[in-house]
């Protein structure tokens, strides 16, 4: 009889910051089929249980979690399906947050207030019975001859290598297109190596920020999560939206420039030292943590309201950052316990 199924975080910055707890707990990972690449790179101490996504999946997944016969489970996902499959898998023992409406499916309900105001990394660490301690980055590492055959792709004559990640999963947080690509013709311009990272569904995206290829390096959808992991080590800054890039980037060590509009740095800000956020928290708003900006007509400073923390930051405040930190000039940043940040 198997002894403990952990169930994973279903999204990608919420996967990377998960997996110190995932080391920490020790048991059996199940996770969406996409995200399983990347948890097996990192080196759980059990199996990792690709969960195919749809009512085929489910049910799979829930015959195998029987046969296994998993005496307790640990839910880093805070979705009412999460808590269902464990319980229709025979699960006996399930830990996780009330939320959802799935209170009467646990047997150890975490109140979800209790969490609230410390970082998601340390969340996941107390959901497994974890040390409070945040960890250092970088916490994931690729295969040193994958990095390498990166950097010599990208950096071309010895160039320094900056990525750029434009998407996000969610709309309220992402930076507009065109000034990503601005700011790609003048990192171009300035003799840097540029390489544009991106999901399969990015690849429009991708192409448009990339100038076709012309420019820089357009990666969007040619890479597997492993793949991407061992590319974003191989940079020396990544620029990025608050988003699972931003998330992966610093998991492998790699400083990162992000720029933030709704997103709350305290639960989420990447880990790690040497990074850096463009934020304006000037406007009343911030931070909403929605993933699609409620607000409309006249903004606070700008003509229009919809996504006006995210407009507020121009490229040639982006670039600036983006240059001090290539030429080490920029205070670093670690996250501690006690603040969150």
């Amino acid at each position: 009889m198997a002894d403990l199924v952990v169930r994973a975080p279903n999204h990608l910055g919420d996967l990377v910051l998960a997996l110190p707890a995932l080391e920490r707990a020790g048991g059996d990972v199940l996770v969406v089929e996409p995200l399983a690449p990347l948890v097996a790179q990192a080196g759980p101490p059990g199996r990792v249980l690709p969960l195919r996504r749809g009512v085929p999946g489910f049910w799979r997944a829930a015959g195998a979690l029987r046969a296994a016969g998993y005496r307790q489970g640990i839910l880093l996902s805070p979705a009412f399906s999460a808590a269902l499959l464990l319980r229709a898998g025979g699960v006996r023992e399930v830990r996780g947050t009330a939320t959802d409406g799935r209170a009467p499916l646990l047997t150890e309900a975490v109140d979800p207030g209790g969490l609230r105001g410390r970082h998601r990394a340390l969340q996941y660490l107390e959901l497994v019975g974890g040390v409070p301690r945040l960890p250092e980055s970088p916490f994931l590492t690729p295969p040193a001859s994958e990095i390498q055959q990166w950097r010599g792709r990208l950096a071309q004559g010895g160039r320094r290598v900056v990525g750029v990640a434009p998407g996000s999963r969610a709309s309220s947080r992402q930076w507009a297109p065109e000034r990503f690509r601005a700011l790609v013709e003048r990192l171009c311009e300035s003799g840097h190596g540029v390489a544009v990272f991106g999901s399969p569904d990015e690849r429009r995206l991708t192409g448009y920020v990339s100038g076709l290829g012309e420019r820089a390096v357009d990666v969007g959808g040619r890479t597997e999560l492993p793949a991407l992991a061992a590319a974003l080590a191989a940079c020396d800054l990544v620029v990025a939206n608050d988003s699972g890039t931003m998330h992966l980037a610093a998991a492998v060590g790699t400083p990162t420039l992000s720029v933030w509009g709704p997103g709350d740095p305290v639960e989420t800000a990447p880990l790690g030292r040497g990074h850096r956020r463009i934020v304006h928290s000037e406007l009343s708003c911030v931070p909403c943590v929605k993933n699609r900006c409620p607000r409309s007509g006249r903004g606070e400073i700008l003509e229009r309201a919809e996504r006006e923390c995210m407009a507020l930051a121009a490229v040639d405040e982006v670039f600036a950052a983006a240059l001090e930190m290539l030429e080490g000039r920029t205070a670093t940043w670690e996250a501690t316990p006690e603040s969150g940040r």
